[in-house]
């Protein structure tokens, strides 16, 4: 399978983009709004949280689901009997960010949220009209303004030795949602 890497910048970047959506699953895009200087930095600083103790102050909350989510409750794949060897935290802005992460990656949120929003523009606009004419909206409102729309920050712990046998780091899932954003 050969993902095609599509210049956001170009004229026909939507067009590219969909099509590597339609024929791989994936989409990958350079020259995009994201800047890696802030993904770097937030790369660095929640490495600090994660190693750090201050990660538990902020343990999941089981009705809201934001939080730390220790490898302890990791996930376990659709289909696998062992939990993923990962721990990871839910930023929503409703809810708890340690506050010297907050500023960072709110901006990220917002900045991402723009982009898949653009992105889902895109979908639209070259979704076969057998499908575009089921749309009860345009994709882009769908997710205007709500306050669920999820980024999860990833950690995957350096190995100790006692990991469970036969887990793995993530194993092969399916995600849910229509697009996912991958820096």
């Amino acid at each position: 399978m050969s993902v095609q890497v599509v210049d956001y910048l170009a004229e026909d970047a939507a067009k590219l983009f969909v099509e590597s959506l339609h024929n791989t699953g994936f989409g990958v895009l350079k020259n995009h709004p994201i800047q890696q200087e802030l993904v770097e930095s937030i790369y660095s600083d929640w490495l600090a949280f994660f190693n750090s103790e201050e990660k538990h102050d902020y343990a999941f909350d089981t009705t809201k689901q934001d939080g730390y989510f220790s490898p302890d409750v990791s996930e376990t794949a659709k289909g696998h009997s062992k939990k993923d060897i990962k721990e990871y935290f839910h930023v929503y802005p409703w809810g708890r960010i340690p506050p010297q992460l907050k500023e960072n990656i709110l901006k990220y949120y917002v900045i991402a949220s723009d982009l898949a929003a653009e992105l889902l523009d895109w979908v639209e606009e070259y979704s076969p009209a057998d499908i575009a004419a089921h749309y009860s909206e345009s994709l882009s409102k769908m997710i205007m303004d709500t306050p669920n729309t999820l980024l999860r920050v990833l950690h995957y712990p350096p190995f100790t030795g006692k990991e469970e046998a036969g887990a793995i780091r993530a194993a092969a899932h399916e995600d849910i949602n229509l697009l996912t954003i991958l820096p």
